[in-house]
């Protein structure tokens, strides 16, 4: 089974690549999602994130407060890494058990999508590496505009990744997602097309 990996800064379009991937018919691994579960309350990484970031980070009904956490990590280096250090273990485990059950279902082609791909290091473990793009000043609107943020927070939140140059340098093919929705979609089906044609 060829397993590409997927990634792209926060509002730059990678869930609308995953949404025209699937579409495709082509099974797209989530670690958003994955993240998610791996944080559910009875989760062992929700009572380690307890512990290395206080009850603070935990609402009322034991669920985690993405809000509280979030305010902590984005501003500090060292508090995201540990967060990281946490959650990305468990939730490469689970990739890897998704995978294994894709290919034993015949599947010929996988997509693993992940914000901190190249930051992990983890696009390293596929056969290639697609970067979804867009101007810093799109990004920015989009961000605000999905989240509700002021500039400075969504800026913070941007700026917290590595840069799209950097990430684009090492991808094997750049969606643009500077025009409109139908341009990356058409973008996304000619790269589906030469992949799948021998």
């Amino acid at each position: 089974m060829l397993v590409w990996g997927l990634t792209g800064n926060i509002a730059c379009g990678k869930s609308a690549v995953e949404d025209v991937l699937r579409a495709q018919g082509v099974p797209v691994i989530d670690a958003d999602v994955i993240a998610r579960q791996v944080v559910a309350p009875g989760q062992p990484a929700l009572a380690e994130i307890k512990e290395a970031f206080g009850s603070e980070v935990l609402l009322p009904d034991g669920q985690l407060n993405r809000a509280a956490l979030g305010d902590i990590v984005f501003g500090d280096g060292e508090a995201r890494q540990r967060l990281e250090a946490i959650t990305h273990p468990q939730i490469i485990g689970r990739i890897f058990e998704s995978l294994a059950d894709l290919q034993a279902d015949g599947h010929a082609l996988a997509v693993v999508s992940a914000a901190l791909m190249v930051e992990s290091g983890s696009y390293r473990n596929y056969a290639g590496l697609a970067v979804v793009t867009c101007p810093e000043a799109l990004q920015l609107q989009r961000l605000r505009l999905r989240d509700g943020l002021s500039e400075n927070d969504a800026l913070a939140r941007i700026r917290s990744q590595r840069a799209q140059e950097d990430k684009a340098a090492l991808a094997d093919v750049v969606f643009d997602n500077s025009e409109d929705l139908l341009s990356l979609q058409s973008a996304v089906e000619r790269w589906l097309t030469e992949l799948r044609t021998p």
